[in-house]
């Protein structure tokens, strides 16, 4: 069962409040994924932090693509981003879609760097996100990215 921290974020996405969402804590050792998420992301930032990307959902044997696009608080710099991501709690593709938030504290300095969080969404679906950062950017607070299937 997964657990959720009390903390929680209120996301923006081009301008508008999109959702309330709460931080999930790592799925648990004895969760098993039930699909991938790999993407690629880039981020600009003078204050608050723009996100956009795309990437490719493979869940039961078949491949979704979506889009990302999110802001966060307080930042400075550019980043590129690369990663994976097991996803958990997943029962369908349209599930995966969604708002998803994380509290951060974080810098990527010089040519690489590397992150994981723990994500969740409104309809309880958990991502465990393991990123390369390639860039200069120091973040705060609070921020996430919202999940729209292409």
């Amino acid at each position: 069962m997964k657990k959720l921290y009390s903390a929680f974020a209120a996301l923006a996405v081009a301008g508008t409040i999109v959702a309330t969402v709460a931080i999930a804590a790592p799925a648990a050792r004895s969760d098993q994924p039930n699909a991938t998420a790999t993407f690629s992301t880039e981020t600009v930032a003078v204050g608050a932090r723009y996100t956009w990307g795309h990437g490719i959902l493979k869940y039961n044997g078949h491949s979704y693509p979506f889009k990302v696009e999110g802001l966060g608080a307080v930042g400075v710099g550019v980043d590129k981003v690369h990663g994976v991501a097991e996803v958990y709690h997943l029962k369908s593709p349209s599930e995966f879609a969604g708002t998803y938030g994380r509290a951060a504290i974080g810098a990527s300095l010089g040519k690489a760097g590397g992150e994981s969080s723990t994500m969740s969404n409104e309809h309880g679906v958990v991502m465990n996100v393991h990123a390369r950062e390639r860039g200069i950017q120091v973040n705060l607070g609070v921020g996430g990215v919202h999940i729209k299937m292409s």
